[in-house]
Parts: structure tokens; C-alpha cells; sequence
């Protein structure tokens, strides 16, 4: 008989397990309340959405190791009328996406990672199995609409002009200190490293890149953040700079806190605005037990 692993939940300090009740699957999510939805229509001044979310092409994109690329194909195309296909009246197209579903922009599930056999809130790794996860899929999630607050920690303004630099919480304070913005219960935190800008230069690749240090986990729970998104493959900083950790802040904030991570997002347009907060709003695909979704995250102006 094979013993269960040993378990052990986060300290008391860094934990927000039951904080939203023993059965909570949302996590962070739950702080965005009708008042932080309204606090992120009030931030709208121009009205102009902008996507944040990559293009999809077959076979391309950054993409982190042990996941394969996008793969787009039609299954009924105008060559197929060429040989002589005929419908009655009319001719269609049809085509068939596969991708895992963090090969591209796409939003964390809080079944997405554990540590000691337990995930979010406490519940069991066990609830993760080949039909998905029964605990804490990203079905669970729900739309996003909130605030959103931007640090452009790229080139040429930022304090990252390469991919050996982690952003640290003074970096952070700094930034939306120069905005003039004060973080609030249920914003959401979108930081631009420039690694994406550099993967498309041909400078950067996905095994090492900017990101948040990972000792920023505790201060973006304290601010209030129900999400953390960035324009890498992981928000925080890759590799670990811990040898027995190879993702802390997945776990410091996804499992430990609740805060969902918003991953490989495309920023730079919604830099060259210099808008430092503007409404967010982000659908994760019901796909039950999911361990993430693929996302087209809107900015609005």
C-alpha cells in the first residue's frame, strides 16, 4: 500500500486559504468586487479598447519549453471548390485550432500548481487527474472586469533592458509612484518587461527572462491585486534564482494566495500610450478543469 504524501499547508502570514471560505476555487478573483468593476469603468477616458493578447499563427510564437506550438489547419478551404466541390448555393470555410492551452497568452487556473501535495486553499494535487481538475479549474475563474494598473519596466524608460534583470518590489512602488497611482482591492497589475520586444528582435529566447523578483509575492497580495500579468512566459523572473524552487512566486501567489497569473501578453501597443490605468477586461474559456485558457485580454482607454 503506497503511503500519502506528507502534506503542509503555507504560514499563517504569507496564506490566504479560507480567507474567501474553505471552498473557495476563485481565490484573489473574489476581490473584484462591483466596486472594483466600477472603479475600472471610471478609469476609461478615450473609449479605445486595445488587444493585449498575441496573434495566433501555426507553428509560431514564444512558447515555454515542454509545450508545443500553436497548430492551425483548414478542413474546408476555396481550393476544395477548385476541385470541383459543389454545396447548394453557397461555399464555406472551416478550419481547427489546436494548441495547449498556455502556448499563447493565456491566464493561470488555480489548479496550475502545488507544493506538498496541496494546492490552492488546501485542497488535494489528488483533484488534478488525466480528466482535469476537479478543484480550482479555470472554469472557476469567471470574467474578469476591473482596473488595471500598467509599469513599463522595458526599454527605452524602464530599469530592464535585458533579460538578467528581476523587478523588485521598490521597482514596482517606484513606478506607479511616478504615475500618480495608488493600488486598490481588486486591480489587477500589468507589468511590460521587454523580454517579448527582444523574443521578436531574435535577442531573447523563453529559457531565461525578465521578470518579477520573487519576494514581490507578498507585497502585490498586500496591495490588494487580484491578478498579476506580464509580457514573459512566467511574471516572474526565469530560472529561478532558487535551485530547490523552480517557480516561487507560481506558488508564493497561486497557491499560497490566490492571485492568478496572467502570462504572454503582448504590451507593447499599450505602451506607446502612456496610460498608466484603464479598464481590463479579460474572458478565460469555460473549459472545464482547465489548467489555464487561452485569453485575448482588452485594455480600454
Amino acid at each position: 500500500m503506497t503511503a500519502e504524501p506528507e502534506t503542509a499547508g503555507p504560514a499563517p502570514q504569507v496564506s490566504n486559504w479560507g480567507r474567501w471560505g474553505d471552498d473557495d476555487e476563485r481565490g484573489a478573483l473574489n476581490r473584484i468586487t462591483p466596486e472594483a468593476t466600477l472603479r475600472g469603468l471610471a478609469a476609461v477616458r478615450t473609449g479605445v479598447p486595445i488587444s493585449l493578447g498575441l496573434p495566433l499563427r501555426s507553428g509560431q510564437g514564444p512558447v515555454a519549453e515542454r509545450r508545443p506550438s500553436v497548430q492551425h489547419f483548414m478542413v474546408r478551404d476555396g481550393g476544395d471548390y477548385a476541385a470541383g466541390l459543389r454545396e447548394r448555393g453557397f461555399g464555406f470555410a472551416d478550419d481547427t485550432l489546436v494548441l495547449p492551452t498556455g502556448a499563447t497568452t493565456h491566464l493561470d487556473a488555480l489548479a496550475h500548481v502545488w507544493a506538498d501535495h496541496q494546492m490552492w486553499n488546501g485542497f488535494s494535487a489528488s483533484e488534478v487527474t488525466s480528466r482535469g481538475a476537479a478543484r480550482c479549474g479555470i472554469d472557476k475563474a469567471g470574467p474578469i472586469v476591473t482596473r488595471a494598473l500598467f509599469v513599463d519596466a522595458g526599454p527605452p524608460d524602464g530599469t530592464s533592458s535585458s533579460d538578467d534583470h528581476n523587478l523588485t518590489t521598490d521597482d514596482l512602488e517606484r513606478a506607479l509612484d511616478r504615475a500618480g497611482v495608488t493600488p486598490a482591492p481588486g486591480d489587477a497589475l500589468l507589468v511590460r518587461t521587454g523580454w517579448l520586444a527582444r523574443w521578436r528582435a531574435g535577442t531573447a529566447t523563453a529559457e531565461r527572462w525578465a521578470g518579477l523578483d520573487p519576494s514581490c509575492a507578498a507585497w502585490i497580495d498586500e496591495q490588494g491585486f487580484a491578478l498579476v500579468g506580464a509580457d514573459n512566459v512566467a511574471v516572474e523572473a526565469g530560472p529561478s534564482p532558487d535551485p530547490t524552487d523552480a517557480a516561487p512566486m507560481h506558488v508564493a501567489l497561486i497557491r499560497d494566495r490566490g492571485v492568478h497569473l496572467l502570462e504572454l501578453m503582448d504590451l507593447e501597443e499599450l505602451a506607446t500610450t502612456g496610460r498608466s490605468e484603464f479598464l481590463l477586461v479579460v474572458a478565460p474559456l469555460r473549459l472545464v478543469g482547465g489548467a489555464a485558457s487561452p485569453v485575448n485580454p482588452v485594455a480600454v482607454l
